[in-house]
């Protein structure tokens, strides 16, 4: 058993180097490209020239450093390595600071979030777990919405579960592509998304996340109108995490 561990960790951890150095090779070339510009003063006088090529490197560096931070956490989550540290939390206090990490992109876009949260709503789980899901929740809300957009972050607890509920006026999406969306390395490629940016892990690492605490996550979503992402986290599970 811990031969077959073993070789399904060195498996994984051989994807993730391929997975790597596949997906760095086009924006390492393209901010090798822009630099050698600079160097050779292909760009002009203009300093708007030169910002912009500077604005599209740090988008590439940025895209690079996401990428690199999903895969790492969904090699820890499919090795084992990830180990829970399962406690009382505040949820509305983690979902306010997503919200607040996604502030500057929703102003930059106009974007207003709304958050719906008992305050002394509590649930027992680990919280780099639920500020993962908050986060790439919250942050595609963000991305994929309309300028002057809403999103709305809902928790509640009925009988039996959590649920988390985060719905934009988005550009939604079609079923076919919603079949797909939590697939690893799947991004919904259209005019309407061609300048939005993504590693195409972060719905696949909620998921896989969401299925630890033996839970649910799904999408309803139509076209030009928006999209609701719903988790149900059953609370009777934890007893099974903790052992």
């Amino acid at each position: 058993m811990t031969q077959q561990m073993n070789l399904a960790g060195k498996q994984i951890r051989f994807q993730f180097l391929s997975v790597l150095s596949h997906e760095l090779k086009a924006p390492l070339n393209a901010i090798e490209g822009y630099l050698q510009m600079m160097k050779e003063k292909q760009l002009g006088d203009k300093i708007e020239d030169y910002m912009q090529v500077l604005d599209r490197s740090l988008t590439r560096i940025n895209g690079m450093r996401t990428l690199i931070l999903d895969l790492l956490d969904m090699t820890r989550i499919e090795t084992g390595e990830k180990e829970k540290k399962i406690e009382k939390l505040n949820l509305c206090t983690i979902a306010r600071t997503s919200i607040d990490t996604c502030k500057p992109m929703a102003i930059h876009r106009d974007v207003k979030i709304r958050l719906d949260c008992p305050k002394d709503l509590e649930f027992e789980a680990d919280a780099s777990d639920m500020e993962i899901i908050f986060n790439n929740l919250i942050s595609n809300a963000v991305k994929y919405n309309k300028e002057s957009g809403e999103v709305t972050v809902k928790i509640y607890k009925d009988e039996d579960n959590l649920v988390i509920e985060v719905s934009d006026t988005g550009i939604g999406m079609t079923a076919e592509e919603t079949s797909r969306l939590f697939q690893e390395f799947v991004r919904i490629k259209n005019e309407k998304t061609r300048n939005i940016t993504g590693s195409g892990l972060g719905l696949s690492i909620v998921k896989k996340i969401v299925e630890t605490y033996n839970g649910n996550i799904s999408v309803q979503s139509t076209p030009d109108e928006g999209s609701i992402f719903i988790v149900t986290l059953p609370v009777q599970s934890l007893a099974q995490i903790i052992q």
